[in-house]
């Protein structure tokens, strides 16, 4: 069955759900951790002019959350695999199927923590003035 194969892995891990899971991931990255303001003024150094304030609110808040509610939305309709509406794949395979798009999904947040774990200093850092 290579049919049977390339669908468990377009299915699973070149899902939709996989690519939720790293657009949520890219926008908290690009944010929170390098900073709206940072990246805001990177944009600004590129093309000349600064974007509409709310490509800062659509990076901090909007996208994120869409992500997260489309993520748990397609969980919630999940339906398992079935090759021609006929054919269902026995549990396995569908197990199978979920393992491959963990390994992908799950590198992000075990290399957020990785590092965190290796750095030297607080988690969070507060700017504010000296007196």
């Amino acid at each position: 069955g290579g049919m049977f194969v390339f669908q468990l892995f377009d299915y699973y891990a070149a899902s939709g759900v996989c690519l939720l899971w790293v657009a949520f991931f890219e926008c908290i990255a690009v944010a929170w951790v390098y900073g709206a303001d940072n990246f805001y003024d990177a944009i600004e150094d590129m093309i000349g002019y600064r974007p509409n304030p709310w490509m800062k609110w659509s990076w901090t808040i909007i996208t994120p959350a869409l992500c997260i509610a489309c993520f748990v939305f397609s969980l919630v309709k999940y339906k398992p695999l079935t090759y021609n509406k006929v054919y269902e794949y026995p549990d396995w395979s569908i197990g199978l199927g979920w393992t491959l798009a963990l390994a992908s999904m799950i590198c992000i947040p075990m290399v957020v923590v990785i590092k965190i774990i290796q750095s030297d200093g607080p988690l969070i850092e507060f700017r504010g003035t000296t007196d």
